[in-house]
């Protein structure tokens, strides 16, 4: 087995860290009803030939009446969990394994598992994967004795909690002729610190002859990995936080991809706490 030089783009996208505190707090964590669900499945495929799967998550959850927002009712919070991921195979060999759960009362809310390994049959035939989680948080303002105990949020004014809105989303996609991936998603609403985590590693089968120059098999196609962050949080402008006054703003955009011969690794995190 001979080494080949890197082909195309080589891309190793290091785990990256938001921790964000706005100017005065950050976001609530969302909250649960009385009674909460489970989810739970797991599926196992190995193929020689097409494969396709689907999956999609979408939770709400509000202390108020989800039917009356909008608008925001007084001192409401609601927070939002997306997932959708779908996996098509046209020809070749596949061996696909997925673990997914949900916790509308524990976090973190969704965990999901992905592991893939394909290889092209016969010259044609091609594996094409896409992915992306999301969560979103809007909450009016609120007494901190109604959210956390009042020695955690010293930096509030008059203790009170000013309005904040955060949205997040990662994900990734595949298309590719050879690859060996894992990928796993993690979003939790519902527990302070609210936050995402979402990471993807992807290299060669090893079927084929192409390695890197640490002897790591390298895919064959195309990857790209993306991360987005929009968080505003309202200020306590002349000490009267239900004022709708903008104190801080944070958005965050990045994308990483790769073509042709490959090994990759991302790993994206968004957390929010509110600061003593």
């Amino acid at each position: 087995m001979k080494t080949t030089k890197l082909m195309g783009v080589v891309a190793i996208a290091m785990a990256l860290m938001i921790v964000f505190s706005g100017a005065v707090v950050a976001s609530r964590p969302a909250c649960t009803t009385p009674e909460t669900q489970t989810i739970n499945t797991v599926i196992q495929v190995s193929c020689r030939g097409m494969v396709t799967e689907k999956e999609s998550v979408n939770w709400e959850s509000s202390n108020e009446d989800l039917l009356n927002s909008p608008p925001l009712q007084d001192r409401e919070v609601i927070g939002r969990i997306d997932y959708t991921a779908s996996v098509k195979v046209t020809d070749g060999e596949t061996r696909f394994v997925k673990d997914t759960g949900v916790d509308t009362g524990s976090d973190p809310n969704l965990d999901v598992m992905t592991s893939m390994g394909y290889t092209q049959g016969m010259s044609i035939g091609a594996l094409s994967f896409d992915e992306d989680a999301g969560m979103g948080i809007v909450s009016n303002w609120a007494n901190t004795s109604a959210v956390i105990p009042c020695q955690f949020a010293t930096r509030a004014t008059g203790n009170k909690l000013p309005a904040s809105s955060e949205d997040v989303s990662a994900g990734s996609s595949l298309l590719v002729t050879d690859v060996l991936a894992t990928t796993r998603a993690k979003v939790g609403i519902t527990e302070a610190p609210v936050g995402l985590h979402y990471e993807v590693t992807a290299t060669g089968s090893g079927v084929l002859p192409e390695i890197d120059s640490d002897g790591t098999p390298l895919a064959h196609g195309r990857i790209a990995a993306e991360f987005s962050v929009s968080a505003l949080e309202g200020s306590a402008e002349n000490g009267n936080v239900s004022e709708s006054t903008l104190g801080s703003r944070l958005t965050y955009y990045k994308r990483s991809t790769a073509i042709g011969l490959w090994q990759f690794h991302a790993g994206m995190d968004y957390e929010s706490r509110i600061r003593p």
